[in-house]
This record gives structure tokens, C-alpha cells and sequence, in this order.
């Protein structure tokens, strides 16, 4: 149930379940339940319904030896809400509202002894967090707020639990004494059962947010600290990974791996996307496959083999390109290996949307502030852009020298500019709000300044703006590179310009498709382009066949096999 209204009245605490949480916290359960294999939410029909079964858990749980507050009334008001009403001590208030010299070992030991009674009774809380124990004058802590509570709760409720309560502590008096805390409150043996929760995952909105923002603050503090540094990969600071690390310690246990919480994984994701793949894009291009294994036996075969190492040379220049968009220095080998995931997730997502979203969670689990991380994509997807420009007017200029010039139409460019226009006007409408003013002084400013940032500590160093202008050219010239070998390898020799700009040509077309890699689109551009060239029909589509098997097929099972590596080693 979403948070309700609360106050006091004779030394009761009144909480109003309003019929309008009650829909808002509706799609906070269907979120979960896509999300979460097993979401284990309560399902109550109504506000009045919600009450009641708050009161059942405030009883049992009070059975289980916990101190809880003390349950008196539910009752129905009008609207279709309803009253939940508690017994409470004067001048009592919630963990969360006391100042840090307040938050003693004995308070803290004291929550979670009635946690461990919960847990020995398996009664999960489902939102035990600090705004939801209330502390007495005296000093004593009781457990309030168990509308999401559930009796005989299954492992993912119990350990969630721990990981809310142990993470939301561990914000206001560090892992060490939290843990701390905890271990002298639950045992050992209780501690160590969170081991396997300690993960985002586990955690419910506001406490995985409270968390975000910590892990947040202590990479913008080291990062101020260190100023230019060499990053490390996975190297952001984690609450859940330091937890993890005390726990282990404190209970004695050995590392165990995560609990599936997901109910969608990469795999899962990444095969029913393959088997799109396959059935829609794949099993097509075999049509052509008589035409090309006949071209294919007069094939010079030591050629062929010295196409492979195209892709490994152009996930060098994608790994220079992307330490070129970023002031600090991000070491080789991890970022190669990011690159070559990044490939795989652009072979199933259209527009290298995969990819950009795998290089930003990269540069954040580097410690980079998300505003910089994502300036830096964009500044990747901006110079690839500019570079693929620079070098299709270079080859086709060359091609077309003494025939008739192409005549760009700038008319095309007018749909760009009303884009702008509109965007600059809703912004402006924006800032003469107060709540947005409030969205552009608390969201959009810090980005921009991230960004900005960024781009001038990049414009700073001569040596990144070298190092991205390598990988950026280097990525369009290595692929012709590849093809004009392909080419030879087929007895089809053509002059390296009028390859280049049958490749650029090629490839402009296929950036329009809306197909990863240009699937289909790219393959055809090129076979038309090179028979018009003179390069005949069955060379043509070997040389095709060839490129495209080592330069963006071979990528499939290497990117993946990279992909697991940098989630195994917590880059991404």
C-alpha cells in the first residue's frame, strides 16, 4: 500500500488508507510482478481490506515476541477509505527522524532483535525501513507500517527484508556498524541468510533510490577528490557490495551467489531476440547461398583468412573512440571487452540502441555521474556520425571526380529546424512553471553541467580529442578495408575508392533501415553498388557473403561469450 496520511489523537496514530493509494499502489504491483519472479505482494481488494489485514499482521507479529505498535481499529470512512489505528506513546517518532548521535548500537540492536523474531516466525514485514519503526522517548523501537506484511513469507520476502533494513541503516551509520548492529540483534546464522539479496533487486522503491543517491554522492566525492584518474572497471562505489563483504565477515559465511530475482534475464531476453533474429532476417539471406558457395570454390582462401582479424581491429578503434569521449583514463583491456559485448547487443537492437545503453552502465560502474556517462555516448554517436560523413564525402568525392556531383538538398534540413524550435519553445514554457523550474533545477541543470563538463575536459587534452579522432575514422576505414580484401579474395579487384564509397554509399542507406546492423538493407546496398561498378553478380555476393560472415556474423558468439565475461567480472 503506498504511504498514507498519518496524525495523532489521544495517544493513538491515526493512518488514512485513501481509495486513491489504493489504485496508485496498483501499478506498483503490476510493476513488480513483470519484473520480479516472485513479487509476493498482497493483494487486498479494497482500502478497508488493507486495514484489517494491517491489523492481522500487527497481532501476529506481536505474537512472534517483536515489539510492534499495538493494534486498536480499523474502520471504513467515506469515500471508500478507511482509518487504521494504533496505539503509540507520546512524542514518539520514526528511526528515520532522529539525528545521527541519536541512532545508538543498543536502539539499533533493539530493531533488530524484533526483526529476528519476524524471521524465526517467517512473518514478513515487506517495507521494513526506518520511516517504519517508531522510537519512544525512552528509547524503545517499535515495528509499524506491516500493510505488506505476510505470514508464512517465502525466502524472497525474509531477505528482503534484511537487505531494506541492513542498506537504509548502513546510509546513516556505515556498513561496518550496521552490520555490526545487526549481527547482535539477529545471530550469525540469521545475518548470513542475507547474503544472497544484497542486490537492487531486493529492495523496494524508496529504499533502492535512497541507496542510488549514497553510491551516487561517494563517486562525486572521490571523483572530486582524485580529479583526473584512471578509472576501474566496476569500480563505482557499491552499499550492497560493501554490505555483502561485512556480512560474509561478520556471520562467518562463505560467498554465495545472487538469488534470481528477475524474472527476465540477459539470456532470456537475448534468445527470444535471436530467435527473431533468425526468423525474420536470417533465414531470407539464404536464398543466395547456391550463387555464393559456387563463387566461393575459385576463392583465394589466405585472403579470406586474413579478414579475420577485421573485427578484432575494429573493436580497437570502438575501445579508442569511447576512452577519446571521456576526460578520465579508462583502462584497455576491460573497455575492449565492453566493446565487443556492445557489438553483439547492436546485432539485436536496431539504431545500436543495445550497445549505448551497455557503454553507459560501463562509465557508471566506473564511478562517472550519469550526466557525464551520458555525454559521453553522445558524444561517441556524434562523432561516428560526423566520421562516417567525413568519410563517405572523401570516397565519393573521389569516385564521382569528372562526373556529375551530387547536389545535397538543404530542404531536407527544415524538419530539423521546426524539431528545434519546437523543443526550445516547450522549454521555455517549462521554466515559467514553478514545478518546472523545480524539474530543471534539480534534473536538468546538474546533467547539463555533467556534460558540459565533460566535453571541456575533453576539449582540454589534445591527446583524447587524437585518440577519439583515430577510433572515430578509424571505424568506416578499417570496414572498407575488410571488404576491398574480400573483394580480392574473389578475384574481383577494384580500385580501394570506388570500394569506399560503394561501402559509404552502402551504408547510409542501411543506417535508415530499421534493422540491427543494417541486416538486409546493408548486404543489398552493397551488391548493387559493387555490379554497378562492373564486379560481376556471383564474386559480388561471395564478396558480400565473406565480409559480412567475419566482420559482423563472427561478432554473434564472441560478443556474447564478452558479454557474460564483463557481467561475471561486474563491469556492467
Amino acid at each position: 500500500m503506498a504511504e498514507e496520511g498519518a496524525a495523532r489523537i489521544f495517544g493513538s496514530l491515526l493512518r488514512v488508507l485513501a481509495a486513491e493509494d489504493h489504485n496508485r499502489d496498483l501499478f506498483h504491483r503490476l510493476a513488480r510482478r513483470t519484473l520480479l519472479r516472485h513479487p509476493a505482494d498482497t493483494t487486498a481488494p479494497t482500502p478497508l481490506g488493507a486495514a484489517e489485514h494491517e491489523l492481522l499482521m500487527l497481532v501476529f507479529a506481536a505474537r512472534t515476541g517483536a515489539k510492534a505498535d499495538e493494534p486498536v481499529m480499523a474502520y471504513p470512512v467515506a469515500g471508500g477509505g478507511a482509518l487504521v489505528a494504533t496505539a503509540e506513546p507520546d512524542d514518539a517518532r520514526a528511526l528515520s527522524a532522529l539525528r545521527d548521535e541519536e541512532l545508538t548500537d543498543p536502539l539499533l540492536t533493539g530493531v533488530w532483535t524484533s526483526a529476528a523474531r519476524l524471521q524465526e516466525h517467517r512473518l514478513g514485514h515487506g517495507a521494513l525501513r526506518p520511516e517504519h519503526v517508531r522510537v519512544a522517548p525512552g528509547g524503545e523501537s517499535r515495528l509499524a507500517a506491516f500493510a505488506r506484511g505476510r505470514l508464512n513469507a517465502p525466502p524472497e520476502v525474509l531477505g528482503s527484508d534484511l537487505t531494506e533494513l541492513l542498506a537504509t541503516t548502513a546510509i546513516r551509520v556505515g556498513p561496518q556498524r550496521a552490520t555490526a548492529c545487526a549481527l547482535a540483534g539477529l545471530g550469525p546464522e540469521l545475518l548470513a541468510t542475507a547474503l544472497p539479496y544484497l542486490q537492487p533487486l531486493a529492495l523496494i522503491g524508496p529504499a533502492r533510490s535512497a541507496v542510488a543517491r549514497y553510491d551516487q554522492a561517494r563517486a562525486q566525492s572521490a571523483g572530486e577528490k582524485a580529479g583526473r584518474r584512471t578509472l576501474r572497471a566496476g569500480g563505482r562505489p557499491s552499499l550492497l557490495r560493501d554490505l555483502a563483504a561485512e556480512v560474509s565477515t561478520a556471520s562467518g559465511a562463505k560467498e554465495v551467489p545472487l538469488a534470481r530475482l528477475a524474472r527476465f534475464t540477459w539470456k532470456s531476453v537475448l534468445g527470444l531476440a535471436g530467435a527473431f533474429l533468425v526468423l525474420h532476417l536470417v533465414l531470407p539471406q539464404l536464398a543466395n547461398a547456391p550463387a555464393a558457395v559456387d563463387a566461393l570454390r575459385d576463392a583465394n582462401w589466405w585472403w579470406v583468412l586474413a579478414v579475420l582479424p577485421i573485427t578484432f581491429l575494429s573493436q580497437g578503434f570502438s575501445t579508442f573512440l569511447q576512452q577519446g569521449t571521456i576526460p578520465e583514463r579508462l583502462p584497455f583491456g576491460p573497455t575492449y571487452q565492453v566493446q565487443f559485448a556492445s557489438s553483439f547487443l547492436n546485432r539485436i537492437t536496431p539504431s545500436n540502441v543495445g550497445g549505448m545503453a551497455l557503454n553507459l552502465r560501463y562509465l557508471q560502474k566506473t564511478g562517472i555521474e550519469t550526466g557525464a556517462a551520458t555525454a559521453s555516448v553522445g558524444l561517441q554517436s556524434l562523432a561516428g556520425a560526423l566520421s562516417n560523413t567525413v568519410v563517405a564525402a572523401v570516397f565519393l568525392t573521389a569516385a564521382g571526380r569528372g562526373r556529375a556531383g551530387v547536389h545535397p538538398d538543404l530542404s531536407a534540413g527544415r524538419p530539423l529546424l521546426w524539431a528545434v524550435a519546437l523543443a526550445l519553445a516547450a522549454g521555455g514554457l517549462l521554466a515559467f512553471t514553478p514545478p518546472g523550474r523545480r524539474f530543471l533545477g534539480d534534473k536538468v541543470w546538474p546533467f547539463l553541467r555533467a556534460a558540459g563538463s565533460t566535453v571541456a575536459g575533453i576539449a582540454t587534452e589534445p591527446a583524447k580529442v587524437v585518440v577519439g579522432s583515430v577510433g572515430a575514422l578509424g571505424l568506416p576505414l578499417i570496414q572498407v578495408v575488410g571488404l576491398a580484401m574480400s573483394l580480392h579474395a574473389l578475384g574481383a579487384d577494384l580500385p580501394f575508392v570506388q570500394v569506399g564509397a560503394a561501402y559509404m554509399a552502402a551504408r547510409l542507406i542501411a543506417n535508415a533501415a530499421p534493422v540491427p546492423g543494417g541486416l538486409g538493407a546493408l548486404e543489398a546496398g552493397l551488391i548493387a553498388g559493387l555490379t554497378t561498378l562492373g564486379v560481376p553478380a556471383g564474386a559480388a555476393t561471395s564478396a558480400v557473403l565473406v565480409y559480412r560472415l567475419l566482420t559482423f556474423w563472427l561478432n554473434v558468439p564472441l560478443g556474447a561469450l564478452a558479454l557474460n565475461v564483463v557481467q561475471r567480472r561486474g563491469y556492467v
